[in-house]
């Protein structure tokens, strides 16, 4: 992967492939504050994608977590991809409150992310 850059359009398509194959409208966007628009129901809800290639520990601790910088969101939720793992997290800006999120590997599995798109969706069933 050569840089930042890319690593994070390599997420946002990849959020907008699963949250499509899930049932949802998505279109990708190239804005400030919003990478995915999402069309559910009548609403628009926006998302911004925050991607990880590896875990990585910190100085602190040697217990490795997926780092996002989540500093002043712009967007109605954050979708955290871990692209090594193809699996992503969707979570409501309300329920990030530090300027970066750290998340360990174990949350990442194909339960958590059906619940959490689901969560997103408004508990509606996915395919």
């Amino acid at each position: 992967m050569r840089n930042n850059t890319d690593k994070g359009r390599q997420g946002e398509f990849f959020a907008a492939y699963i949250l499509e194959k899930n049932g949802v409208e998505v279109h990708h966007v190239d804005r400030s504050g919003a990478d995915l628009w999402c069309r559910i129901n009548n609403d628009i809800r926006t998302v911004q994608v925050k991607a990880a290639t590896v875990p990585r520990t910190s100085k602190k601790t040697a217990v490795p977590y997926y780092i996002y910088f989540t500093k002043n969101p712009d967007a109605d939720y954050f979708c955290f991809v871990a692209l090594d793992l193809q699996l992503m997290l969707v979570r409501h800006v309300s329920q990030i409150t530090a300027s970066t999120t750290r998340i360990s590997p174990a949350e990442f599995n194909e339960d958590t992310q059906t619940k959490t798109i689901q969560e997103m969706i408004g508990g509606r069933s996915v395919v």
